[in-house]
């Protein structure tokens, strides 16, 4: 299964909005094992967010702690999905082309704006297997760029949460100014449908060509980080059965193994460095946290013959798997 991935521009402003309530945004970070200076450049693990909303609450003492940054955080980030927004003609517009892009920022995000009469139903994300704390936060986020390029003329009926437990419906209503149902099929704000035909006072269609030329490079770059894991995850399960061919990996995924080929060049890597990459690290691993012998690593790696696993060991590490381990040992 795919590692589901946010972008770190989801986590600067929550640290910002952490600073701003008081609290050291360093401490929390200390707490996941993690420096300031440490961001990961891009995406990081979407499993991160259960261990770094706990930290939160640890250290602001806060038991809604999604809710309570809400009012801390900042309006505008510089986002890219942002400029697309501000550079159409009506806000509704704008949040439709930036719907495209929402796994720029979350691959748990399945965004989609429906419209029911005078109600516009924009639903964030239909899976529950999040902390609440998360959709939490990115609600009352959402709600306060919403009223903020609209000048306050956003009309918020309602929202919905799929957790079944949280705050208070009082602690909901004064923060985001309307009722929150628990218990919902999926995360998801009502609003007035009127705003969706308010014009954009920073409409140009010069910089909205710009911005979505760069959403797109952006968005191939993930697709293209998506495909490597996928053959990097396919590699792990083929090659202890000396299967782990590109033949057999575009098999399973469904494309020829000359598209295949096609794509990884363009991502950067090639498939024989993948699967050679893979075998030294779970060669390596053996030697230095099992007792298993040579013969059985052998195996487990894919190797037909031990000459040359030794020989593809030692191109790779510079020694023997037995010197390897012995020195690791040591």
């Amino acid at each position: 299964m795919r590692d589901l991935t946010d972008d770190i521009a989801l986590m600067r402003p929550v640290l910002a909005a952490l600073q701003a309530s008081g609290t050291d945004p360093a401490k929390v970070l200390a707490r996941i094992g993690l420096q300031t200076g440490e961001l990961p450049p891009n995406r990081f693990s979407h499993a991160l967010q259960e261990m770094f909303w706990q930290a939160v609450i640890d250290e602001t003492g806060e038991e809604h702690a999604g809710l309570f940054l809400v009012e801390h955080l900042p309006i505008y980030q510089g986002l890219l999905l942002e400029y697309l927004f501000l550079s159409n003609e009506t806000f509704g517009a704008g949040l439709r082309h930036a719907l495209r892009y929402m796994r720029l920022l979350s691959d748990t995000l399945k965004a989609r704006l429906d419209v029911e009469g005078g109600r516009a139903v924009l639903t964030l994300a239909a899976d529950s297997g999040v902390s609440r704390h998360f959709p939490e936060m990115f609600a009352g986020a959402v709600i306060r760029l919403f009223n903020a390029l609209t000048e306050g003329e956003f009309a918020l009926y309602e929202v919905h949460f799929i957790h079944e437990q949280g705050a208070s419906s009082e602690q909901y209503r004064a923060v985001y100014g309307c009722p929150a149902h628990m218990g919902s099929e999926r995360y998801a704000l009502v609003f007035d449908s009127a705003i969706l035909s308010r014009s954009s006072a920073l409409a140009q269609p010069e910089v909205l060509q710009m911005h979505d030329s760069l959403a797109q490079r952006q968005l191939s770059e993930i697709e293209r980080f998506d495909l490597v894991n996928s053959v990097r995850d396919l590699i792990a399960e083929l090659v202890i059965e000396n299967r782990a061919t590109l033949e057999q990996v575009s098999l399973r995924l469904g494309m020829p193994a000359r598209r295949l080929r096609e794509r990884l060049t363009i991502a950067g890597v090639r498939f024989n460095d993948l699967v050679s990459d893979y075998r030294c690290r779970l060669a390596k691993d053996l030697l230095l946290n099992t007792d298993e012998r040579i013969e059985v690593i052998v195996e487990l790696t894919g190797f037909s013959e031990p000459s040359t696993f030794y020989r593809a060991f030692k191109r790779w590490v510079g020694v023997t798997p037995v010197e390897y381990r012995n020195r690791r040992k040591a």
